[in-house]
């Protein structure tokens, strides 16, 4: 029995990004951080703070986690926190100067090591990807 095309992309997909994205944390010097440091430093932005229940979803760390993970970064002075002047149970996190000094850094390296893996891939069937991709979270995100 054929599986279903649509089951075998979702897996083809799922195994992928985690592959890429295995593979890029080995090829990148992570003396200074671990994967999840990284990550969280990756999804952020100098003046631009972020919740850290959002976070959490996109670095896909446990909220539980996340204290700990903020922690360590907070204390090289990376990361500062803030409460949301809306909702004081909110957490918001924002980049330092310095960290988005790493972050630029980090994202330097990410993209480079990117490039390798994906560099037998030509631009069309890039742009494909990302068409098919991008309608799939719209379709899922709004």
């Amino acid at each position: 029995m054929e599986e279903n095309s649509k089951i075998v992309f979702y897996r083809l997909l799922r195994q992928n990004a985690r592959g890429i994205k295995g593979e890029i944390f080995k090829l990148m010097s992570t003396e200074n951080f671990n994967h999840s440091q990284i990550n969280l430093i990756l999804h952020l932005r100098l003046n631009e703070s972020r919740s850290l229940n959002k976070l959490s979803k996109i670095v896909q760390v446990q909220k539980s986690n996340m204290t700990t993970l903020v922690d360590s970064l907070e204390k090289l002075k990376i990361v500062k926190r803030s409460r949301d002047e809306n909702d004081r149970r909110s957490i918001n996190l924002t980049l330092t100067e310095s960290g988005e000094k790493v972050r630029q850094e980090l994202a330097a390296e990410y993209e480079k090591n990117l490039s390798a893996i994906l560099g037998d891939i030509s631009d069309s069937d890039i742009e494909n990807a990302i068409k098919i991709l991008q309608t799939i979270k719209d379709k899922i995100w709004g």
